[in-house]
């Protein structure tokens, strides 16, 4: 838990997630490979790939490679926030900051906290402009409540305007630079930075809570923990003959993933048509591949809420501490079928990894998931997944601290398993 606690730590941004794993794969072993050179790609081997420095995909290959199937996990990095706007000062007696919503945060859940400053700056350089990840790691800013005094309807519910009302307060200081601050903090010529993705994050990185420590409360657990363990299941596992397991954690899932970097793009589409070309093989031969091959997208599920029973299912919601959860949706809004919940229960099952199946209520419609994005150009057999949590979106988030280590060892034995589909409907392994 120490582990995971530590990342959430480390990674105030999705560019600051890619970096750490990143990292964290070379020490293991992995090689980063361009996309815009030619690949070689051997048995045995460990590679990865980035695209926008906030995505990342990494693979390795088994010994014997003749028949291959693809064992392919999928998360997400980004979590909802506040992004600064190109420019991004507000000048009067106190000097605010122009944001912009990204994804679908509980706007309340980000007042009266102490806010950070964090993602990357686009520098000049002698041959053209290369990026700076960055981050204040201090609070320098906060967005103020309205006092009661002045607002007596607050407690009743505010319908707050995200131009008007969840504005950062930074400083009285008119002089204040904040781009001079991070280039004075980085060792970086201010006139040298062209551009910036920076946003807002919480100070607060995250602890365990309950008068048992039964519980994980911290920011970004919406989709950090479910990238966590996919890491750790990786570096854990090691791809049986034929088999070759790859890891995806996108960006921008928050916002649609309709981006060069999302689960809508061709990021896992045209790499894992590379990797077989590569290999020497035939693209039919690719397809077949990809008929063999199957999917688990991972992207943490709503847990009952004890305060809002009503919300839920009542023979089919998922509780914290009790599992995995197997999300469910006849719409066709999560990529569970009969068939892909058979087998990954069977993974759970021989993992000894506790699960749990989800569906919402009838009345309440669910999200899209990286498995149905993913599915409209990869098209595998696929299972949606997840963790279960409770105030998912908000700033600070809370989860269960032993649903983690079933996820990690579910996933390990996916990796170790190579899946031979005989013809449709016919699963073995």
């Amino acid at each position: 838990m120490e582990g995971f606690l530590n990342f959430i730590k480390e990674s105030p941004t999705a560019f600051h997630a890619a970096r750490n794993i990143k990292n964290v794969l070379i020490n293991n072993g992995y090689i980063e490979l361009n996309e815009s050179n030619k690949w070689e790609l051997l048995p045995n081997g460990k590679y990865f790939i980035k695209r926008n420095s906030s995505s990342i995909l990494a693979f390795c290959l088994p010994n014997e490679i003749t028949n291959i199937s693809y064992n392919i996990t999928a998360a997400h990095l980004d979590s909802p926030t506040f992004k600064l706007k190109p420019n991004f000062k507000i000048d009067g007696k106190y000097i605010k900051l122009n944001t912009e919503v990204y994804g679908g945060p509980i706007y309340n859940t980000w007042m009266d906290r102490p806010l950070n400053i964090a993602g990357r700056l686009i520098v000049k350089d002698e041959k053209g402009f290369h990026e700076e990840i960055v981050s204040f790691d201090d609070a320098v800013c906060m967005i103020p409540n309205c006092s009661i005094h002045y607002y007596h309807e607050l407690n009743k519910g505010v319908a707050l305007n995200p131009q008007i009302d969840l504005l950062p307060l930074l400083t009285t200081d008119k002089d204040y630079d904040l781009l001079e601050a991070l280039a004075k903090k980085y060792n970086i010529n201010k006139e040298d930075i062209i551009s910036h993705d920076l946003y807002l994050s919480l100070l607060d990185r995250g602890m365990l809570v309950g008068a048992k420590k039964e519980f994980i409360m911290a920011p970004q657990i919406d989709n950090l923990e479910c990238s966590y363990a996919l890491l750790k299941s990786l570096l854990n596992s090691n791809p049986k003959n034929n088999s070759i397991n790859v890891m995806v954690l996108f960006d921008n899932e928050e916002i649609g993933s309709r981006t060069r970097q999302g689960a809508g793009s061709m990021l896992l589409h045209d790499t894992l048509e590379r990797i077989s070309l590569t290999l020497g093989f035939s693209y039919l031969e690719h397809k077949s591949f990809l008929a063999s091959s199957f999917i688990i997208s991972a992207d943490n599920a709503q847990g009952y809420h004890p305060n809002y029973p009503q919300k839920y299912d009542p023979t089919n919601a998922s509780y914290m501490n009790e599992g995995i959860v197997i999300k469910n949706a006849a719409r066709g809004s999560y990529t569970t079928d009969g068939l892909s919940l058979a087998y990954f229960e069977e993974i759970c099952k021989r993992s000894n990894s506790k699960y749990q199946k989800n569906t919402n209520r009838s009345d309440v419609l669910g999200g899209s998931t990286l498995g149905a994005i993913s599915l409209m150009n990869v098209s595998i057999p696929s299972v949606d997944i997840g963790l279960p949590q409770i105030a998912m979106h908000s700033a600070y988030e809370t989860a269960g601290r032993y649903d983690l280590e079933d996820l990690i060892k579910a996933i390990t034995l996916f990796y170790q398993t190579h899946l031979d589909i005989e013809y449709d409907s016919k699963f073995n392994f």
